[in-house]
C-alpha cells in the first residue's frame, strides 16, 4: 500500500475529491465576539450570541488549520500551510498500511508570559499546547472519520493574542456517503476570562464551488444546528435558518456573506436573529445584523 503522503491524493474520482476539498475549508467565523460597542437593543439575549460566537469561531478555526496541514501539507509541515513549520509533529502511526489509521499530535508550545500569547499561525491566531488527530482512512472515502482531540492535561488554547482561550473536547469529521461531510461535537469547552462556555453542533458541509486545487476560491455552505451553554449557564440553541456562505477570498473568509441563523435562549425565550447579508449584496463587507424583538442592529466586524 502507498505511503499516505501519495494516499491523500489518489484519484477516486470528482465527487469524493470535492468531499476531502469540504473538508479543508471547514471555516466558520465568529460575528458578535469582534463587534465594535455594543448597541442597547441586543442587550436581553447577547451572553448566549456572543458566546456561541466566540466558542464556533475557535473550534471551526481548529478544524480548518488541522485540515489545511494533513490535506495540503500530506502530514508534513511547510510553509504555505495555516499551521507553521516551527511546530513540533509527533506521529504515532503515519501510514494506512497497517490498516488501523494514522494517529498522531501537533504542539504548539508554551503560551509564553507576555503578549501576544501562543504561536502565530498564518490565519491570524495564536495557538499553544498539544492537539491530538486520528483518522481511520483517507477522508475522502466514504466511511472515513477524522477524530481532532484536545485533553485537559495537554492546555490546547486558541485565540487574538492579547487573550488566549483553553479549548477541550472531541469533535469528529465524518464522511457518510461521499458526496458531504458531518461535523459533531458533544460538549465541548471553552475557557476564558468571562468564564467556561459549552458548545454542540450537528452540522453539514457541501460544496458550491470547486476552483481548483487550494482553498482559496473556492465557495462552500454550512447547514444544521447547534447548542450549549453561556458563561451564565444558561442554555441556548442555534438553527441555521438559511445556509451559511463562505468565499475563501482575502479579506472575505472571516466570516460568511450570506446566511442567516437564530439562537434561542431556553430560560427567557428570546430569539437573536442573525443576517449575515442584511444589504442583499453577499458582498465581503464584514456586516452583520442582529435583531431582537423586531428591532435591528448592524455590527461591523474588525
Amino acid at each position: 500500500m502507498k505511503q499516505i503522503d501519495v494516499f491523500l491524493h489518489s484519484k477516486l474520482g470528482n465527487k469524493k475529491l470535492k468531499v476531502r476539498k469540504l473538508f479543508f475549508l471547514f471555516v466558520v467565523a465568529g460575528f458578535l465576539n469582534a463587534c465594535k460597542d455594543p448597541v442597547v437593543e441586543v442587550k436581553e439575549n447577547v451572553f448566549s450570541a456572543r458566546d456561541h460566537s466566540l466558542v464556533e469561531n475557535e473550534f471551526s478555526s481548529t478544524v480548518e488549520a488541522l485540515s489545511d496541514w494533513i490535506g495540503n501539507a500530506k502530514f508534513y509541515k511547510k510553509a504555505e500551510s495555516i499551521v507553521p513549520e516551527n511546530v513540533k509533529v509527533h506521529f504515532i502511526d503515519s501510514t494506512f498500511k497497517d490498516m488501523d489509521g494514522v494517529e498522531g499530535s501537533l504542539d504548539f508550545g508554551q503560551p509564553g508570559n507576555t503578549k501576544p500569547y501562543g504561536l502565530l499561525c498564518s490565519d491570524g491566531k495564536y495557538r499553544s499546547g498539544k492537539i491530538s488527530f486520528k483518522c481511520n482512512q483517507p477522508l475522502n472515502i466514504p466511511g472515513a472519520e477524522l477524530i481532532l482531540t484536545m485533553n485537559d492535561a495537554d492546555n490546547f488554547s486558541s485565540g487574538p493574542g492579547d487573550e488566549i482561550y483553553k479549548i477541550k473536547g472531541v469533535f469528529k469529521v465524518q464522511n457518510p456517503d461521499g458526496f458531504h461531510l458531518k461535523l459533531l461535537t458533544e460538549k465541548m469547552e471553552l475557557l476564558n476570562k468571562s468564564g467556561k462556555v459549552e458548545w454542540s453542533c450537528n452540522r453539514i458541509l457541501k460544496l458550491v464551488k470547486d476552483n481548483g486545487d487550494g482553498i482559496w476560491g473556492d465557495i462552500y455552505s454550512v447547514e444544521g444546528t447547534s447548542m450549549g451553554l453561556d458563561r451564565n449557564g444558561e442554555a441556548y440553541n442555534v438553527k441555521i435558518t438559511e445556509p451559511l456562505v463562505k468565499k475563501m477570498e482575502i479579506g472575505c473568509s472571516r466570516t460568511f456573506v450570506t446566511g442567516k441563523l437564530t439562537v434561542k435562549n431556553e430560560s427567557t425565550g428570546k430569539d437573536t436573529h442573525i443576517n449575515y447579508d442584511p444589504e442583499n449584496n453577499a458582498s465581503c463587507d464584514q456586516l452583520v445584523e442582529a435583531e431582537i424583538n423586531g428591532k435591528k442592529t448592524n455590527f461591523l466586524l474588525k
